[in-house]
């Protein structure tokens, strides 16, 4: 329900002598309950109508007060120095939203608007030479959460992980087998052995530079398509890959297509050969470049001396590729925020090719990740690997579960949800931008701004329901005593679903879906402290009614930012 333009419409029915429908933009909903439901600031107005914003909202706000239609939803308005403040009926607010709510269930906060579009989302995108590690993480959960958010509103979706197989790592991968590795040690340890002979070639290569000369030859040759290398790197590849696939499974993400780099080893030909074609590309110093200097975006490589390809130019064959097969609507690339030039650079060129789809290309950027410990390296092997990540969360929820009383098998069950549910709360809380310090520990305190917290929420919601064992007719229960103290405030926050949704798909910023559901749980836990739902057996169905709308809607929201709902904690 859409409070405000209830209002809004309201108001346009009655005699104000004054032109609503002019000034609906600076209606704005009031940030003080004490002040009413929707507010109306009139300085603006002010210097149109050339009278004070007291009296503008005194004559109002008596105009109002005068002419309240019978069954409305307005109840009164105030004017307070220059703010028209409107109060609604809360009583029938709260009817209709929880009203809404019931009737839609799972699917109260989507909607079909974007029905028939099509949005292809590229994260993850973990390089196969290397372990997963927590600089993965924000990419992964982002991308995931906003491809949840873009389903709900229509999209069709197609997620890519677009995985680092093809590079000089796989070279340095090659050289590093060749000279230390075995395929006995590698068949045992598989992606321990991997890692330990990537981290190895890095160190001896800051000691003997031309280490990095024979990665580089090796790279060549594997794109020459040598069978050596090809069988070498594929090798690699498929043992790596079955790992970050079992781990993206254990967080409960997955994934349409797992075609990356090395799909594209042959195709960027065309690419470079359009590029010419169009005059965009110039020779320097052997390399085969696009300036892209007269827009503030410098010089993009797009082909090495030595003839080997770079990001840029594999990239332009994927999404020629993506537009090929999905024609989408939208393509959205979760990244870091050190690749900003990269993207804006290759978008560009998208852009003096006259691609179809070169407006439709966006760069979601995001911050730093980090420990308390300091920042994450994996070319030197001081790294926080995702496995390890989780396997301490699960450890130490699990820890907590027991010391809560939950036992056997539910236990190991619930400690993984709460785990997982902590690690995806973690990499979304904040605005993506900004860096974050993950604290494992911190991230699973019960009584804090975290996951565990809300999923207890939840679990309490469903306790309450099962204890109650009643089936609840909306249009059965009397809200008139409704306030701000039983009810209201949640019931509010909970109408502010389907809205927040929409907002994350315009802003592209998970957190303000997991700051709407963190304020849910936390204005519930005070209606819970403040108000009997059950008293000797008695169920005051007002207040069930209110748990049943907030299960809902935790479930929903659950649903779209991966926090598992778990019913008994």
């Amino acid at each position: 329900m859409d409070i405000k333009r209830e209002v809004l419409d309201e108001l346009c029915k009655l005699d104000l002598k004054l032109d609503i429908k002019k000034y609906r933009d600076l209606f704005v909903f009031s940030s003080d309950s004490k002040n009413g439901d929707v507010c109306l600031p009139c300085f603006t107005l002010a210097k149109e109508l050339k009278t004070s914003p007291l009296k503008i909202a005194q004559d109002l706000a008596s105009n109002i007060n005068s002419n309240l239609l019978d069954n409305g939803v307005i109840l009164k308005s105030e004017a307070v120095n220059g703010y028209l403040n409107i109060f609604v009926v809360k009583s029938l607010i709260v009817k209709n939203v929880l009203k809404e709510i019931f009737e839609k269930k799972q699917s109260f906060g989507s909607s079909g608007e974007f029905e028939g579009k099509t949005v292809v989302l590229d994260y993850s995108s973990v390089n196969l030479a290397k372990y997963m590690h927590i600089g993965h993480l924000k990419t992964t959960i982002i991308g995931l959460v906003l491809k949840n958010v873009y389903q709900n509103l229509g999209y069709k979706t197609i997620s890519i992980n677009y995985v680092g197989d093809y590079g000089t790592p796989f070279g340095k991968m090659i050289v590093a087998y060749n000279k230390w590795g075995n395929k006995q040690d590698v068949e045992s340890r598989g992606v321990d052995a991997i890692q330990d002979l990537y981290v190895k070639f890095n160190q001896e290569a800051e000691k003997d530079e031309s280490l990095n000369e024979e990665a580089r030859f090796w790279f060549k040759k594997i794109e020459s398509g040598d069978k050596k290398a090809k069988e070498l790197s594929s090798y690699i590849i498929e043992l790596c890959r079955g790992e970050v696939e079992r781990l993206c499974n254990e967080l409960g993400v997955k994934f349409d297509s797992w075609r990356g780099e090395g799909y594209y080893s042959n195709k960027m030909q065309p690419v470079i050969d359009e590029l010419s074609r169009k005059g965009l590309l110039k020779e320097s110093q052997g390399a085969k470049v696009v300036d892209l200097s007269e827009y503030g975006l410098g010089v993009c490589l797009i082909q090495k001396s030595d003839g080997t390809s770079l990001y840029a130019t594999r990239d332009l064959a994927a999404v020629q590729d993506r537009y090929d097969n999905y024609k989408f609507d939208k393509a959205l690339y979760i990244t870091d925020i050190a690749q900003k030039l990269h993207f804006a650079q290759w978008f560009k060129i998208c852009e003096l090719l006259e691609k179809p789809y070169a407006n439709n290309l966006f760069h979601i950027s995001y911050g730093r990740y980090s420990l308390p410990t300091g920042k994450i390296s994996s070319r030197l092997g001081k790294q926080a690997l995702l496995k390890d990540l989780i396997s301490a969360g699960i450890e130490k929820s699990k820890e907590i579960m027991l010391q809560r009383g939950t036992k056997g098998n539910d236990c190991d069950e619930i400690s993984k949800k709460v785990a997982i549910g902590a690690i995806s709360f973690e990499a979304i809380k904040n605005e993506k931008i900004k860096d974050t310090i993950f604290d494992i520990d911190a991230s699973l305190n019960f009584d804090g701004e975290t996951s565990p917290y809300m999923q207890y929420t939840y679990a309490r919601c469903c306790s309450i329901l099962e204890k109650a064992g009643k089936k609840i007719d909306i249009d059965k229960i009397n809200f008139e005593n409704i306030d701000n103290m039983n009810g209201y405030e949640i019931v509010k926050l909970l109408n502010k679903f389907p809205q927040t949704i929409f907002d994350v798909y315009e802003k592209s910023e998970p957190c303000l879906l997991v700051r709407l559901l963190m304020d849910i749980s936390s204005e519930f836990n005070k209606f819970y402290t403040n108000n009997r739902i059950i008293d000797n057996q008695k169920v005051n169905m007002q207040n069930l009614s209110i748990v049943n709308a907030v299960k809902i809607v935790l479930e929903n929201g659950f649903q779209l930012v991966n926090i598992p709902a778990i019913k008994k904690m």
